[in-house]
């Protein structure tokens, strides 16, 4: 896919795959608030997105966070993070309500900068095709 659109469209996929990677997680720790000894999960975008351009291997598997969920095929495995927080409950839960939705605002706006910036790729692309003909 690379040959196509070139290095710069494959990091913006893999960075809005690795994104929504995030979301995922973030909206499971989320969904386990009151989960007596339940921590928080995340990934560290910026060194998995480095990995990930240096390696080129441009795919990232769906993290399963549970064993009976469904897996994805091929590709390569983020390494998961156990993340604490400085609010932890006394059940050993380490979910923070307020600092998830920040990081879930945030996760959402760069995933939509991400789309916007590939969206801009694409319509240099249609206008190649379409002037190329005159």
């Amino acid at each position: 896919m690379s040959d196509l659109f070139g290095k710069t469209f494959v990091t913006l996929k893999t960075a809005m795959d690795l994104r929504h990677t995030r979301h995922r997680l973030i909206a499971s720790n989320i969904a386990n608030a009151e989960t007596p000894g339940y921590r928080a999960k995340d990934i560290r975008f910026e060194v998995e997105l480095k990995r990930e351009v240096e390696g080129r291997r441009g795919t990232v598997v769906p993290v399963r966070t549970h064993p009976l969920h469904m897996g994805g095929s091929g590709g390569v495995t983020v390494s998961i993070i156990e993340r604490s927080s400085a609010t932890g409950g006394l059940d050993g839960n380490t979910v923070s309500l307020d600092e998830e939705m920040v990081r879930l605002t945030e996760n959402a706006t760069m995933y939509s900068v991400l789309a916007k910036f590939i969206k801009h790729k694409f319509s240099h692309l249609m206008t190649a095709i379409k002037e190329g003909g005159k």
